[in-house]
């Protein structure tokens, strides 16, 4: 009769562990889901945040969109918080190269009416007007070089997301990413920009002191 409590106790103890092991596995599934579905909506956030910094960018927008790496720290899923990471990265870096074209481009336009107001006034002309229109076209060549450089970047940064969206891909619905047409309509404007923007540089070059 010993043995057979003894036996009975033994099977109850399996039974605990069995029911334990089954609930941590229910929870644990559980859990990965309830991370899985908020990695997804993070996903989907930025890719708003991102549209909304291509066509009206700020700095509020590439702040929002960097806010999201801090989202990623307590995931466990890893492949997906990996895949996640990368996008926002990429999301945030092309926000940022957006809005500074945005406003390198206003600077520059102000510098060229700088110096063409300052050519306007040519009767005026001697030793200091000369120094004077000589700096005011430094001044637009140096601001048409960063504006070149940060359009060059936002172009390549828009391209390599082509690759971040892939890795995404397995992880998420189409919906929660940009589409091609919209990542290539961005990449057009970008070169458009470029192209209207050295088309204005050259104009200035044109001007002799």
């Amino acid at each position: 009769m010993f043995g057979s409590r003894s036996v009975i106790a033994g099977v109850a103890v399996l039974v605990v562990a069995a029911l334990a092991l089954f609930g941590y596995a229910r929870y644990s599934a559980h859990q990965k889901q309830l991370d899985r579905q908020r990695l997804a909506t993070l996903v989907a956030g930025t890719t708003a945040l991102l549209r909304q910094a291509l066509a009206t960018p700020s700095q509020e927008s590439v702040d929002a969109i960097d806010a999201g790496l801090e989202q990623l720290k307590a995931s466990r899923e890893t492949a997906f918080a990996s895949a996640a990471e990368q996008y926002i990265v990429s999301a945030r870096e092309i926000a940022r190269r957006r809005y500074d074209s945005e406003r390198l481009g206003a600077e520059a336009a102000a510098r060229r009416r700088a110096l063409l107001g300052h050519m306007a006034r040519a009767e005026r002309r001697n030793t200091a007007w000369i120094r004077d229109a000589l700096e005011l076209k430094r001044r637009v060549e140096q601001v048409h070089a960063d504006l070149a450089r940060s359009l060059k970047a936002l172009d390549d940064l828009l391209y390599g997301l082509i690759d971040a969206q892939k890795q995404l891909a397995p992880f998420v619905e189409a919906a929660a990413l940009l589409p091609d047409a919209e990542l290539q309509q961005a990449r057009e404007r970008a070169r458009a920009d470029a192209q209207r923007a050295d088309a204005e540089l050259q104009k200035v070059r044109n001007i002799t002191p």
